[in-house]
């Protein structure tokens, strides 16, 4: 049996700004807080939200907002956001601060952050994650 979380998009990472489609509704669209020629754009989806982090005229980072409703469907979304995230290429995580982990793909061009605490994923390439940190 699906769930919400089973149909979370799947977006492409360093996509054209003006190719991303969400099937959702544009709720907000700001400045990034740490980088300031980026835009954060929050869709409301169904299960949650998605934050869009647009740079440079690309796709950098995607914030899936989307609690699972068990544990086993957070695992299933998260199996799925990593496979297609990953593009063939494992994953290593780096670290567990006892809120969340962290983890880069093996070719080091992409990382990703679970917080299990609030059972929040995020996607993005390696060159915002050095801009925006």
């Amino acid at each position: 049996m699906g769930s919400l979380t089973d149909d979370v998009p799947l977006l492409e990472l360093l996509c054209a700004a003006d190719a991303v489609r969400v099937p959702g509704e544009l709720e907000s669209s700001r400045p990034h807080e740490n980088a300031p020629d980026a835009v954060v754009d929050t869709y409301a989806v169904d299960g949650g939200r998605l934050l869009l982090t647009l740079w440079r005229g690309r796709l950098h980072e995607v914030i899936y907002q989307t609690p699972a409703e068990s544990g086993e469907d957070a695992l299933r979304r998260n199996d799925r956001l990593f496979a297609h995230y990953g593009q063939g290429d494992g994953w290593t995580e780096i670290l567990d601060n006892g809120f969340g982990k962290t983890y880069r793909r093996a070719d080091q061009q992409r990382y990703a952050l679970w917080s299990y605490a609030m059972d929040i994923a995020t996607f993005g390439t390696m060159d915002f994650h050095q801009v925006q940190w």
